[in-house]
């Protein structure tokens, strides 16, 4: 493809992650910072357990994209530039760690932070991903509200409007 604006590249770079990088309202661009700032990128290759987690963070005022397999995500990374990435430990192909490490060698990438979510670390896999960089490792089933203190922690803070703080 040859690329010929940076609008052709975005395209380009959005296409190859599967988004979109069109006009409209609900497209999210590399750029776009304030929007961005809730977005998280979950990469599993079980359906389910993206959809179950993209509806519960939903809540808590996340904006949760997907990818079913380690270099999709790879790829997505760098398009979106989430707040953090919920990484499986355990996918066909390219594994959750092998992704991590691809991540971290990339300056470009390396600072987002990674929670890795597996039903099979045991404690000494789980102590070596957290000294490689891993922000935490979360065991299934999926504490929710673990989840939600971790990405708030990760974002800076509460974003749920309260009483006091809610636009009218």
């Amino acid at each position: 493809m040859d690329v010929l604006t940076k609008r052709d590249a975005f395209e380009y770079l959005f296409e190859l992650a599967g988004e979109s990088c069109g006009n409209s309202g609900e497209d999210l661009s590399y750029l776009d910072v304030e929007r961005r700032e809730r977005v998280v990128l979950s990469i599993d290759d079980e359906e389910d357990i993206t959809h179950g987690i993209a509806l519960r963070l939903a809540g808590s005022g996340y904006d949760v994209r997907s990818a079913k397999h380690g270099m999709d995500g790879y790829r997505m990374a760098f398009s979106l530039h989430p707040t953090a990435i919920l990484l499986d430990y355990n996918m066909p192909f390219v594994n959750g760690e092998q992704v991590f490490l691809g991540l971290r060698e990339n300056p470009l990438v390396a600072t987002i932070p990674v929670i890795l979510i597996s039903g099979k670390v045991d404690d000494r896999t789980e102590a070596r991903l957290l000294k490689m960089g891993a922000f935490a490792v979360l065991h299934k089933p999926i504490e929710f509200e673990r989840l939600v203190l971790l990405l708030d922690e990760i974002s800076g803070g509460d974003p749920r409007p309260s009483a006091t703080n809610r636009k009218n």
